[in-house]
């Protein structure tokens, strides 16, 4: 990718604030960079309405131009899966897939 730029979207920041959201409210979390904490109010702010957030944020709408309006549904369903994916050989893999069931998530 050299020579190309490549923006980070809305739905980058949402993605992460989920993350971030997940780890505060559920795990007990609290301690947070103003950028997390961004991405923490970003995420609660289009959480109660994201698929029609998604939908329409600019990315959601040039994925659906080009018929992928399905994968935009299903990249808004949210605790959708159980898969924890990680890079193996060049692809994503479920880590449970290769044995891996149980993550150690630590408060800082």
């Amino acid at each position: 990718m050299a020579g190309r730029v490549v923006a980070s979207g809305v739905e980058d920041l949402w993605g992460a604030g989920a993350v971030i959201a997940e780890l505060v409210d559920t795990h007990g979390f609290g301690t947070l960079s103003p950028e997390a904490e961004h991405a923490h109010r970003a995420w609660d702010a289009a959480a109660d309405r994201f698929s029609e957030a998604l939908h329409d944020c600019a990315s959601g709408r040039e994925l659906a131009l080009i018929g992928f309006a399905d994968d935009v549904a299903i990249a808004s369903e949210v605790r959708g899966s159980n898969c924890v994916p990680i890079v193996l050989d060049d692809r994503f893999v479920d880590a449970t897939s290769i044995g891996r069931t149980r993550w150690k998530v630590s408060p800082s």
